[in-house]
């Protein structure tokens, strides 16, 4: 990760391949797991908006975030299940949590090219499929699987889904954005976290930042700081019927051209 960040590996993946989602996965999540619960991945998970439209969905999310403290949780990696491959599986005595990662492609992590497009429908069926390991883990635990990815992939699969109910019935599907979980951590207030972990959120958002997951939030920002002049536009006129607008410019032709001059 810390070599990423510092441009030793290249976007385009020529020297080494910054594409590949498990190498995200490792450095993401590897990083994170050093940070007490509360202070990162709490944070990220509480994001985490549902499929399911039930109104208790929400509510049920943050009490059992809420109960989940310090390094009271495991965290398993690619978790195998004869269903397929789970990136990531979070557990805790209250609840279970199994996150599917993506970065640039569908959901492809049975395809023998890991780069291979999946369209949305293929993704709705591999995420009823990832659903069922979670069913046999979870003991009668509440049961939760998060689609992780960029926006418009998220967005998309999200869509699909919401036109078919194909996840296992325990389970409850949530959906995260990459743009979400960097806007997550860029509001963690840090400054009374000890120094070891301050420089992991630094670099945990310089990575989402490298990875080019920074979102466009508009000019309202910088609207609200133009100043227009009280002379750069005057309105003339006795009725709605006829009315001039008069800018005060002077025109000239000079061979050919309009010229406008202040």
């Amino acid at each position: 990760m810390i070599a990423e960040i510092h441009n030793k590996i290249s976007r385009s993946g020529s020297n080494l391949s910054d594409r590949l989602e498990d190498q995200l996965t490792g450095d993401f999540f590897g990083a994170i797991r050093y940070l007490p619960f509360q202070y990162g991945l709490k944070p990220v998970l509480e994001a985490v908006h549902f499929h399911d439209t039930a109104r208790d969905s929400a509510s049920c999310w943050e009490k059992l975030l809420d109960s989940i403290r310090e390094y009271d949780y495991k965290v398993e990696f690619w978790f195998r299940h004869e269903e397929g491959e789970i990136d990531l599986i979070v557990e805790h005595p209250d609840v279970v949590i199994g996150i599917e990662v993506k970065y640039y492609s569908g959901l492809s992590s049975d395809a023998e090219d890991p780069e291979e497009m999946v369209t949305p429908e293929e993704s709705c069926h591999q995420l009823a499929r990832y659903s069922r390991p979670l069913e046999d883990i979870r003991n009668g635990r509440p049961a939760y699987l998060i689609f992780l990815a960029p926006f418009d992939i998220q967005f998309s699969v999200e869509m699909n889904m919401r036109e078919r109910s194909l996840i296992s019935p325990g389970i409850t599907l949530g959906f995260l954005a990459w743009e979400q979980v960097l806007e997550q951590l860029q509001s963690i207030e840090i400054s009374s976290l000890d120094i070891g972990q301050q420089i992991i959120i630094r670099d945990l958002t310089n990575l989402l930042l490298r990875k080019g997951f920074e979102r466009f939030k508009g000019f309202l920002s910088g609207i609200q700081h133009i100043s227009i002049h009280e002379n750069a536009y005057s309105f003339k006129g006795k009725s709605h019927a006829q009315l001039t607008i008069n800018w005060p410019v002077n025109v000239s032709v000079q061979e050919g051209n309009y010229v406008f001059n202040k």
